[in-house]
């Protein structure tokens, strides 16, 4: 990608939200703890925000990545709204683990396609 890194605080700051992400998905398929989506819910939001603004390679690059993440993003948190127990059962629990793996699969590209991996 021909995108400076150097100078360039809102790239910077999108990869800051790459580690975060990686971190967060990490965790919940680890500990099976959905209430970690609130927290990628706001590194999501703000990826979306930076990304499908940008113009420069490094962002236009990504975009179907991106879309992957922030679609699966929504589709988790539809499965855990459309629960209607106190405690997700087995299928939502599976469903939600599924659109986070894809979430990290999409986001590990990005971190290979910018070279930091």
């Amino acid at each position: 990608m021909a995108t400076e890194l150097e100078g360039n605080v809102k790239l910077q700051r999108f990869i800051e939200l790459l580690a975060k992400l990686n971190h967060e998905c990490v965790d919940v398929l680890k500990t099976g703890n959905a209430k970690v989506l609130f927290d990628m819910n706001e590194t999501v939001e703000e990826m979306h925000a930076i990304q499908s603004v940008g113009t420069e390679d490094a962002y236009t690059a990504i975009e179907e990545d991106m879309q992957i993440i922030y679609q699966n993003f929504n589709a988790a948190v539809a499965m855990i709204k459309s629960n209607e127990k106190v405690f997700a059962d087995k299928a939502t629990s599976e469903a939600v683990k599924k659109f986070v793996k894809n979430i990290f699969d999409a986001n590990v590209r990005i971190v290979y396609a910018y070279g930091l991996a």
